[in-house]
């Protein structure tokens, strides 16, 4: 294996893994943004406020989420093996 395709195949790991986490990180930073507007207008400072729907709703997300997660995951291995079998 050459330095090059390690390089490569190192790359695509990472992008795969930030394609997959992206829409529950959005999910999660855009339900903690609504959330701390509310907290700052009403001047309620719970954390429980704050913490229980981010995990609520990156829990849907994943759920969601989860069969376009497969199906992207399984293509990237597909791909992985047929590239390192031929070589």
């Amino acid at each position: 294996m050459s330095p090059q395709l390690a390089l490569e195949l190192t790359n695509q790991a990472l992008m795969k893994s930030m394609e997959l986490s992206l829409p529950m990180l959005l999910t999660a930073m855009i339900v903690g943004i609504l959330i701390n507007i509310f907290q700052t207008v009403t001047s309620i400072k719970d954390q429980s406020l704050s913490f229980v729907p981010k995990l609520l709703a990156a829990a849907a997300v994943v759920g969601i989420a989860m069969p376009w997660g497969i199906q992207l995951m399984s293509a990237y291995f597909r791909d992985l093996y047929q590239m390192l079998g031929g070589m």
